[in-house]
């Protein structure tokens, strides 16, 4: 019990230290994690704005492009920090009672924290220039998609980390592949209005699972028929046990 405290108490310092910036690259970094978003929000909105597009879904394009951006952001730069974190872990300057995966922990809460503040923002800016409803309909469920997406930034980023050590070409070739993401995960669509071969292969991508879970917190009867909480759970949990257990084995190599 008292390791389990240690260990918590730790993770919850190293969370915070990452708000506290020591460099003005620091600062700038902690910027651009609220204005990414933001900028890429105001770039849809203009681009679809300008081609005439409705919403997929409901009546606002920038509530329905938000729940997608956020999402999309939170994954890419969340399952980042998290690989950064592993790949840092030998850094002389890390706290004497650091463990190996604490820092790629705090990491992950800490890239909550933050997509919580962005999104709640973007929000409250939608709802101010547009005046609609942005309150949550069903807020456990969105509550569930950011812990989710949590989840599934840990897992993916410590095979993100494994893989930039031992296996160089796969984690390019994934950076390469992750660049299409905004196009295969739902953001500006609705994937259960897809034509069926289409939402088979769309279907294998976590991200939208992410994505659609949080539009089922977000309106009230939002129509998904390809979400899976039992795909989403379950590859959550194995890219975390296989990337812990990958990294755990070579440990020596993170470490030195």
């Amino acid at each position: 019990m008292g390791q389990t405290a240690t260990s918590l108490n730790l993770i919850w310092v190293l969370t915070w230290l990452k708000f506290l910036p020591r460099t003005r690259r620091d600062s700038a970094k902690l910027f651009w994690l609220f204005a990414e978003p933001a900028g890429q929000l105001a770039i849809m909105i203009l681009i679809f704005t300008y081609i005439g597009r409705t919403p997929a879904y409901g009546t606002s394009m920038a509530l329905f492009l938000l729940t997608g951006i956020t999402m999309l952001n939170f994954f890419g730069a969340g399952s980042a920090m998290v690989m950064r974190a592993m790949l840092q872990s030998g850094n002389k300057l890390r706290l004497a009672p650091e463990g190996l995966f604490h820092d790629a922990i705090a990491s992950a809460t800490f890239k909550l924290i933050t997509a919580l503040g962005y999104t709640s923002i973007l929000l409250v800016g939608v709802w101010y220039v547009q005046g609609i409803d942005v309150i949550p309909k069903h807020p456990l469920v969105a509550a569930q998609s950011f812990l989710w997406c949590t989840f599934l930034c840990f897992g993916v980023g410590l095979l993100r980390a494994y893989a930039t050590k031992f296996l160089p070409l796969v984690e390019r070739v994934y950076a390469t592949c992750t660049r299409a993401l905004i196009f295969v995960s739902g953001v500006f669509y609705v994937p259960s209005f897809m034509p069926p071969q289409v939402r088979d292969l769309l279907y294998y991508n976590p991200v939208l699972h992410v994505i659609e879970l949080f539009r089922l917190g977000m309106y009230d009867q939002y129509p998904t028929f390809i979400y899976s909480p039992i795909y989403l759970s379950l590859f959550c949990i194995g890219t975390t046990a296989l990337g812990a257990t990958l990294i755990w084995r070579q440990r020596a190599a993170f470490i030195e």
